[in-house]
């Protein structure tokens, strides 16, 4: 009968290699700070010793991990590139990632702190310096004010990206799902009966979404009877006139958008809110109050973002990764007074639309 092998552990590592276990442990994960010869010879002596880690032991870790009582073991930087130190907080969406990851990253025993890549004589290899001295290996990147890269020393931390600002590098990602919360809307509008469904949209903020509002827009155009499909209006900059324009060559019955001037000159020009015209928000944040359109769910993202670089920490995985995970956030319906709640009233409308 032949006899079952025992199981390598990291003590039987650790005594072949000469070193504490604690430095097996770091090795075998491709840890920083444990010198390149001394993981690869580490490792050789795992593969020669046949060593699997236990799945189950490193669930149980976990797990106890979770259960204790959370203490700012570590720091997380909230990374901005900012033309001014504090702007970034001028965007409610922003304020409500920061506000859902630095919550969970006290649960999960972190204390979440902000640098600033843009303050006087900072370079992204002090920036690195400064983060690697102070021990902080996991950095979350918020939107951007505009489409831009970061250069800073990636390969010595782990990082998390919020939306599509971040052109260069490409890191894990964070992210409302535009598209789908897009289709929801559309649904939710369709089912309140409006069939005349028009876009109103700056080109900066599509770019900042990967067009995703826009894509997901002429996508549903296509699929609506030809007589209500309606050209989208993307403005280079805010034109009252060349909305009020547009406007009068389609007559929507609702208008998608995330432009509060919308609201502002249909009731400047006597249109009734939602009788004559419903308007309806595409993103919303936390706070928002009266409108009716989809929320981005902000505050969940973020407490996502600081899961995925938690879990990432642990396994010591850091760097530029070479296939960025897409971790997405459908929107929720927020009920509100922009456009018609009653379902029968919907009806109506629609009868109206179609000349019945």
């Amino acid at each position: 009968m032949a006899r079952s092998r025992i199981r390598a552990t990291l003590r039987d590592i650790a005594q072949r290699a000469g070193c504490h276990y604690s430095t097996v442990s770091l090795a075998l994960r491709e840890h920083p700070r444990i010198p390149e010869e001394t993981r690869l010879r580490i490792q050789e002596i795992a593969h020669q010793l046949h060593y699997q880690p236990d799945a189950m032991l490193a669930a149980l870790c976990a797990y106890r991990g979770q259960k204790q009582v959370a203490d700012c073991r570590g720091v997380i930087g909230w990374l901005t590139n900012h033309k001014a130190e504090w702007s970034w907080r001028n965007s409610a969406c922003n304020r409500d990632y920061f506000e859902g990851a630095s919550a969970r990253a006290t649960e999960r025993g972190y204390a979440l702190e902000c640098f600033w890549l843009r303050q006087p004589s900072m370079t992204g290899a002090r920036m690195s310096q400064i983060l690697w001295t102070r021990n902080i290996q996991g950095l979350l990147i918020p939107p951007q004010e505009g489409l831009c890269s970061i250069d800073v020393a990636w390969h010595r931390f782990a990082a998390v990206t919020f939306g599509y600002t971040l052109v260069e590098p490409q890191l894990h990602l964070v992210s409302n799902h535009e598209y789908r919360t897009m289709w929801k809307l559309f649904a939710e509008l369709q089912a309140r009966g409006y069939r005349r469904l028009g876009l109103v949209n700056r080109r900066d903020h599509d770019e900042r979404v990967d067009h995703n509002w826009l894509a997901a827009y002429l996508v549903e155009q296509n699929q609506l009877h030809r007589k209500n499909r309606l050209p989208p209006l993307i403005l280079d900059r805010w034109d009252a006139q060349a909305f009020l324009t547009w406007f009068m060559a389609h007559r929507p019955d609702a208008i998608v958008t995330r432009l509060p001037e919308v609201l502002v000159c249909l009731r400047a020009a006597g249109l009734r809110i939602p009788a004559d015209v419903g308007v309806a928000f595409h993103s919303l944040d936390e706070g928002c109050k009266g409108l009716s359109g989809m929320k981005k769910n902000s505050f969940q993202i973020g407490v996502m973002a600081v899961d995925l670089l938690v879990d990432m920490l642990h396994r010591n995985e850091c760097g530029i990764p070479a296939i960025p995970y897409r971790l997405m956030v459908e929107g929720s319906w927020c009920e509100g007074k922009t456009v018609l709640s009653d379902r029968r009233t919907g009806q109506k409308l629609v009868r109206m639309t179609n000349g019945k």
